[in-house]
């Protein structure tokens, strides 16, 4: 009986060790993985000498939505501590702001480099008071990839559309306005969210129609057209447009 105990708690032992031995070797294999997958997503620094600056268009619409508006978006990157610091001269709007910090965020993953000991200085030079909206995000996000990667941006290409956080580009208002603001500057490659390349939109009738004894009545409707946007911009604007989905497209066309 003693021996049948005996045994038994031999082969209890046993198990533990052969369990314990397992333990040690998985974890001499999955901890060097993880160490070297945490590795490779590891951010680089910017070296200390360069010139990290760049600019391009930004594209907005006046006050009363009836003209488009071109500018300069301006980018700087200067040693400091992480931050992104904006120029209050137009005043920006909160979700412009937000919109830098995002352009930020992409321009770090799409280079692999890691700003926390840099300062990102952005200012526009645009006509108003005051510029609003979120559609600047992707101008923003290529000129601070220009800026990382000392590359500068076309001169005769232009963006307008909304960035977030995954570096899709998203659609925005005012597109056909913005496309005349920025063939009138020199611009001859458009570049806009892929789902605004055909608009829809309203247009205006007005019928009037005699019901006798000196009246008549005056009938308002709105009827759905479809415009080609590259169609028109390339007959009427001489500016070829294309369509973009991610900061990967936009990099392809804007960067020299």
């Amino acid at each position: 009986m003693k021996k049948k105990v005996n045994s038994k708690i031999n082969s209890v032992i046993t198990y533990i060790l052969v369990f314990v031995v397992g333990l040690i070797i998985g974890h001499q294999l999955i901890i060097p993985n993880l160490t070297e997958n945490a590795s490779t997503t590891t951010l680089a620094l910017l070296p200390n000498t360069g010139n990290f600056s760049a600019s391009t268009y930004v594209l907005a619409v006046n006050s009363d939505q009836t003209a488009g508006v071109a500018g300069k978006f301006f980018v700087e990157i200067d040693p400091g501590k992480g931050r992104v610091l904006m120029d209050t001269n137009p005043f920006l709007e909160p979700d412009t702001q937000q919109s830098a910090e995002t352009a930020v965020q992409v321009a770090e993953n799409y280079t692999g480099m890691n700003l926390s000991d840099r300062d990102v200085i952005v200012s526009f030079n645009i006509t108003g008071n005051v510029l609003g909206g979120p559609s600047a995000g992707t101008a923003m996000t290529v000129a601070t990839i220009a800026a990382i990667e000392g590359k500068k941006v076309k001169d005769n290409v232009a963006i307008t559309g909304t960035i977030d956080s995954a570096g899709n580009v998203g659609v925005i208002g005012g597109v056909v306005q913005k496309a005349e603001a920025a063939s009138k500057n020199g611009v001859k490659l458009f570049l806009v969210p892929k789902d605004l390349l055909m608009l829809t939109y309203y247009e205006r009738t007005v019928t009037r129609e005699n019901v006798g004894h000196g009246f008549a009545v005056q009938r308002i409707r709105y009827v759905p057209k479809t415009l080609d946007l590259n169609n028109y911009t390339m007959t009427e604007l001489k500016m070829e447009t294309k369509g973009v989905s991610t900061i990967d497209d936009v990099v392809k066309y804007m960067l020299e």
